[in-house]
């Protein structure tokens, strides 16, 4: 992938984490309701605070930046892609009981 290209793409995705950290904190989600979300192979820890999760996400947005191996890139967008689509299906839960 060529680095403007690679710019975009980590812009959409920070973007993206932005978006949904302000959805944490307008739902005021806690963190006993949240860590029961997530399988431990998908986050590495559970955070003390549900935005934790957010920082996860941009810390392997960072990795994918600075990653000159093509194979490492597609399993950290892959990595990317499953954490981002889990915390979305548990803000949407978190969305339909507010």
């Amino acid at each position: 992938m060529d680095n403007a290209t690679m710019r975009q793409l980590t812009q959409r995705l920070r973007q993206q984490t932005r978006a949904m950290r302000q959805r944490i904190t307008r739902l005021g989600i806690a963190e006993e309701s949240f860590h029961d979300w997530f399988d431990a192979q998908l986050f590495r820890v559970n955070h003390a605070a549900p935005s934790g999760y957010c920082d996860e996400i941009d810390e392997l947005i960072a990795q994918l930046e600075r990653s000159a191996s093509e194979s490492h890139q597609r399993w950290l967008a892959t990595k990317i892609e499953q954490q981002m689509l889990a915390l979305l299906r548990a803000l949407a839960h978190f969305e339909r009981k507010a």
